[in-house]
């Protein structure tokens, strides 16, 4: 089994449970501009839904995909988005060619396959579904600022659970391996949780994008569309057009 197979499960919510639907929508509000004529909206790995609902909030005609069964249930339970969701892989998107006008891809749901042929396949893929002059919203992590910031532990609690999250780069930095450990402060049982994602820099990625015919129109550092800072920004978000 893949890690990505087994990490989007019933701990994802506990370990990332800071990130709400609140932070989704303040998103949308600073980029949905962007995508005021362009529908219907694809949420690519659209998880628990809360960019999904923030989109439909704001009144887009948005839709999304995911692989993990827990995640897509979680949504339906939490959101109603039943109608809206399917399952499947980035790298095979179930849709027609040109089916979207625009593509939200948040939060670095990027980066999972250790093939980069693989990890390119999401571009080519998303490059495929978008209508002509659509638009492609990419938010990943800045590998550079990692690379200099990596805080290697750290311990926290969400809830009822005692979280301890190690890091490390692997590989001269082209992969980030993250190693949690969930304890129920009630039971006391623990759950571990890996991940492994590639890294990629800013210049990797606009070479990805242009190679699959998406052109790069904006680049920024962050969720408030502040300029992207070499080594500073912790973000890069990325404003891509076909």
């Amino acid at each position: 089994m893949e890690w990505y197979e087994a990490a989007f499960d019933r701990m994802y919510p506990v370990l990332y449970e800071y990130r709400d639907v609140e932070e989704a929508m303040s998103v949308v509000e600073v980029f949905g501009d962007l995508f005021a004529d362009k529908t219907p909206i694809l949420d690519l790995a659209s998880g628990g839904g809360r960019y999904l609902e923030s989109l439909i909030r704001k009144g887009f005609d948005a839709y999304g995909i995911d692989l993990s069964h827990y995640l897509l249930r979680r949504s339906v339970v939490e959101w109603g988005h039943s109608r809206r969701l399917v399952q499947g892989d980035m790298r095979h998107l179930p849709f027609l060619d040109g089916s979207f006008g625009g593509v939200w891809n948040m939060f670095t749901s990027f980066g999972y396959f250790s093939a980069d042929t693989d990890n390119l396949l999401v571009f080519k893929e998303v490059a495929r579904v978008l209508g002509p002059g659509g638009r492609f919203l990419f938010d990943f992590i800045n590998s550079k600022w990692i690379a200099r910031d990596l805080l290697e532990e750290s311990r926290r609690r969400s809830g009822d659970y005692e979280i301890v999250e190690k890091r490390k780069l692997e590989s001269h930095g082209k992969y980030l391996v993250k190693h949690a450990s969930i304890t129920d402060a009630r039971t006391g049982k623990r759950e571990n949780v890996d991940e492994r994602l590639r890294l990629y820099t800013r210049e990797d990625l606009i070479i990805m994008f242009e190679s699959v015919g998406l052109t790069i129109e904006e680049t920024y550092g962050d969720y408030s569309r502040n300029p992207f800072v070499e080594g500073v920004s912790e973000r890069v978000v990325v404003v891509a057009r076909k």
